[in-house]
């Protein structure tokens, strides 16, 4: 009973909003286009519906209401950015598949980990690198096993015991993931669905590519990590130093994986190219001279992007011949056949609902109720913003968060006439903030599902890193934000 009742608060709650608005003489389709943000908000918070099923409520209810028709909706469920999406993780597939992500994981911890603090900040660095690159998820569940054993060997096979080191480990593989995920276009979905939002709605703007978020989010995120690490270090390793870490079984799982494949070594290359490429895409302007991308060397340049790196590189896998595993290539089409199609419908419901409140005019309504949002410091607007998107982000996916956020703000940014970057990026940065509860994020829920670990520790040190990353954001944005992202 408890469950329909949270069901059916979307619909009410939908209903009420276009009432009142209705009430204060708005125009009906406007009123529409409210009721369906209330309850798409409602559900992707609360997931009283699948959050991919919510996603679809634009292409059944806007056609149906008469806000949009069905030949202007279905179209926003395949943007070009669904296609960094899809060659991102073809690129990851093949990178698992291989284990090239449990041999650079397992050579850093060899390096750094004969010491609690040393091994966590080991095992923080290999999160933070490779879930730059693959889904935090994914990068939280091939590390969880290889922590979970190292704990085992310090608690002597006590698989019930709990301690700080594990403690330390076990949250340190989940926020290193959620940070690392920041620093890239590609390391998490929220970065691309802003990407996209940013890209149509201010073509003329600074150019969001991969180049200037990597330059600007990287010192941000290793600045995060680093305070993440000193945290762990006072909060849980503070009695810990007489502890000696046993790492056998990171050298029989070495020891396992043999020496580097052909198969790694290409997909290595790849990825590497890929990077270079995402890179050196766009033209570079340092002042006294331009660096040019190679884009601009190509006839149909303009033709091209991030996007069309991901799945021309991931193609080239997908057609690369394997040498261990005859008849086959690196990637085939059963990895391919894993990619989770809802997030394409997560993509879509955000884009869809975006372009109803706008041809609604209910993203000028909007805009015009926050006015008074100008006459704030822009570092205190900001704060603000990533405090506000934090809190809300730690009861909603970090995705569904950047969707509703996006379609809230951009048209203050419009009316207001503010930095889009200066607001849109540290909203999509502080999305993936979220530490304190065990629902926060899933890499959150894996680490709490070992039992190894308190709600109670999780909210002690997400509290703190809740706070820290908000005055981070700020920070950066506030200073490097003028260089970067204007």
């Amino acid at each position: 009973m408890r469950k329909q009742l949270i069901l059916l608060g979307g619909p009410a709650l939908g209903i009420l909003a276009a009432y009142l608005l209705y009430l204060q003489g708005n125009d009906l389709i406007l009123c529409k286009a409210a009721g369906v943000l209330v309850l798409m908000a409602y559900w992707w918070i609360t997931e009283a519906v699948n959050i991919f099923i919510t996603s679809l409520m634009p292409v059944i209810l806007f056609p149906l209401m008469g806000v949009m028709d069905i030949k202007d909706v279905a179209p926003q469920y395949m943007k070009d950015v669904i296609f960094l999406y899809i060659g991102g993780f073809i690129l990851t597939y093949a990178i698992e598949r291989w284990n090239l992500h449990k041999r650079i994981s397992l050579n850093i911890l060899l390096r750094f980990g004969n010491t609690p603090g040393r091994l966590l900040f080991g095992f923080s660095v290999a999160t933070y690198f490779i879930s730059m690159w693959l889904n935090n998820t994914s990068t939280t569940l091939m590390m969880l096993p290889i922590v979970l054993a190292v704990v085992d060997q310090l608690h002597g096979g006590d698989a019930k015991k709990k301690s700080g080191i594990a403690t330390a480990l076990l949250l340190a593989i989940s926020f290193a993931s959620s940070i690392g995920g920041t620093t890239t276009l590609v390391g998490t979905l929220p970065n691309m669905v802003m990407k996209s939002f940013y890209d149509d709605n201010f073509p003329n703007d600074t150019a969001l590519t991969f180049s200037n978020w990597f330059v600007m989010v990287f010192p941000m995120s290793l600045c995060m990590l680093a305070v993440m690490i000193v945290l762990f270090r006072v909060l849980f390793l503070r009695n810990s130093d007489h502890i000696q870490p046993d790492l056998n079984f990171c050298r029989e799982e070495k020891k396992k994986l043999g020496k580097p494949k052909y198969e790694e070594k290409v997909i290595a290359a790849v990825f590497f190219i890929a990077i270079i490429l995402w890179f050196t895409l766009d033209d570079k302007n340092f002042g006294s001279f331009t660096l040019y991308g190679w884009k601009s060397l190509l006839p149909n340049g303009n033709y091209v992007g991030e996007s069309y790196v991901a799945i021309f590189m991931a193609g080239i896998l997908l057609f690369f011949p394997s040498k261990n595993i005859k008849g086959s290539t690196i990637v085939t089409w059963e990895e391919v056949k894993k990619m989770p199609v809802g997030i394409i419908f997560l993509f879509g419901g955000g884009f869809a609902l975006a372009k109803g409140v706008e041809v609604s005019g209910l993203d000028k309504w909007i805009a015009g109720n926050l006015i008074g949002l100008q006459d704030l410091p822009m570092w205190l607007l900001i704060f603000i913003l990533c405090l506000i998107t934090t809190l809300f982000s730690e009861f909603a996916s970090n995705t569904a968060t950047v969707n509703v956020f996006m379609v809230i703000m951009i048209p203050v940014v419009i009316q207001l006439q503010l930095p889009p970057l200066m607001i849109l990026l540290p909203i999509t940065i502080a999305a993936s903030y979220s530490f304190m509860l065990p629902v926060g994020t899933p890499p959150n829920t894996l680490v709490y599902a070992t039992e190894k670990i308190t709600a109670r520790q999780m909210m002690r040190a997400g509290f703190w890193l809740d706070i820290v990353g908000a005055i981070i954001i700020t920070g950066f944005v506030v200073l490097l934000g003028h260089i970067f992202l204007m």
